[in-house]
């Protein structure tokens, strides 16, 4: 048996409600949820699948999320919603719904509530879906065809459709880029994607399921990818497998979510595993178009006009020609408006990166990210019944 169905990621043990049995159910009458909660049959001996969403202050993107998973054909589920103390009213929105609603008492992170949602699970996959999402019909089905048919595959991720209905150019580009890198990877991948990912609950307990989240990092996915990969399992990409992000980015909130919760973590997490792959983000290209960025400044500075000029021109059109099929994959799906303005900000977007990998070295060497870390926490919570939803025993 593995330690996770007696800890939560190496935190403290998980207690439910005080007297150890899950509160009262509170139940919110909607038509559209008993509708689509027909769709959700349930086979004697539990689901085939356990959908688990991990949400703070979700409100604005929940009711789509859970609207899309409600709506799933072809195969058994239930849905988990792990709410980590939201302040606005995500919880009633969940409670509309077909679902469990495990909701903490302390805020604990994405990491230990996906945990905590893997504990409670019934489905022998578990498909763990972020709240800012929109599944398809078949998504689901999907899923459990790609692992049933590969029984030496254990997990399987998906990848964002090419397009996002939020607004901006720096929305679409986040969205597009991370698209068209799961377009691209090897499929035999080495991480996971935490919104994306369907995997074994056989294999998620005996790994010990996701690292606690040691800061507000987003990289507990891939960590958990390395600890399969070197565990023996393998991991599928599966790009055909598509769902909406309904995450909108300005510059500001685009870059730090690259440096801050990707980025620095990220060389720390790689120097810590030994883990370097030419593949996803760190592909011989990305790195040259990192180090050309760089050098962009530099030969500006010490050449002048003309030549200092033309010579940094000479980077970018390099930084260009190495990130071709990202460039002209995007004109076609967008236009030359969307090529012009990537142009303009793809050397910029590796030159912060750069900053992100000399941050990571930097912080990794003073003991900090994944060599610090935080306190574990103590879980416990409260399990809260939506409509039509299966009574759960909490902790």
């Amino acid at each position: 048996m593995s330690d996770l169905n007696a800890t939560v990621a190496g935190s403290g043990p998980l207690r439910g409600g005080g007297s150890g049995e899950p509160r009262t159910s509170v139940r919110a009458d909607s038509a559209q949820a008993e509708a689509c909660g027909a769709q959700q049959t349930r086979c004697a001996g539990g689901p085939e699948v356990s959908v688990i969403v991990p949400l703070y202050n979700a409100a604005a993107t929940l009711e789509a999320c859970l609207d899309s998973i409600v709506a799933s054909q072809g195969v058994t589920f239930e849905v988990l919603v792990v709410n980590d103390c939201s302040k606005d009213n995500s919880v009633e929105i969940a409670l509309r719904y077909p679902c469990r609603v495990v909701s903490m008492r302390r805020n604990i992170m994405a990491a230990n509530c996906r945990n905590v949602g893997a504990r409670l699970a019934r489905g022998e996959i578990l498909v763990f879906f972020d709240s800012d999402q929109v599944m398809e019909p078949d998504t689901l089905r999907r899923f459990v065809a790609v692992l049933r048919e590969n029984p030496g595959i254990d997990a399987v991720v998906a990848s964002f459709q090419a397009d996002t209905p939020m607004p901006g150019f720096y929305s679409r580009f986040k969205n597009f880029r991370h698209h068209y890198v799961h377009q691209m990877a090897d499929p035999e991948g080495a991480t996971l994607a935490s919104g994306l990912t369907a995997i074994r609950r056989a294999v998620f307990e005996s790994i010990g399921g996701f690292e606690p989240a040691y800061q507000p990092a987003s990289i507990e996915d891939i960590a958990l990818g390395y600890k399969l990969r070197r565990a023996g399992h393998r991991i599928r990409f599966q790009g055909d497998i598509q769902v909406t992000h309904l995450k909108g980015y300005t510059l500001h909130e685009l870059v730090r979510s690259d440096i801050v919760n990707r980025a620095i973590p990220w060389v720390a997490l790689m120097i810590r595993d030994r883990m370097w792959r030419n593949d996803l983000n760190t592909k011989g290209g990305n790195i040259s178009s990192v180090a050309l960025s760089w050098l962009m400044p530099i030969v500006l500075a010490l050449g002048g006009y003309p030549w200092g000029l033309a010579a940094a021109g000479a980077c970018a059109f390099l930084i260009w020609l190495a990130n071709l099929g990202l460039l002209a994959t995007g004109r076609r799906h967008f236009g030359t408006l969307f090529l012009l303005q990537s142009l303009a900000f793809v050397p910029f977007m590796y030159f912060y990166q750069g900053v992100g990998l000399m941050a990571g070295l930097l912080a990794y060497a003073r003991g900090h990210t994944l060599r610090g870390g935080r306190t574990r926490p103590e879980v416990s919570f409260d399990v809260l019944e939506g409509t039509s939803a299966p009574r759960a025993q909490a902790g």
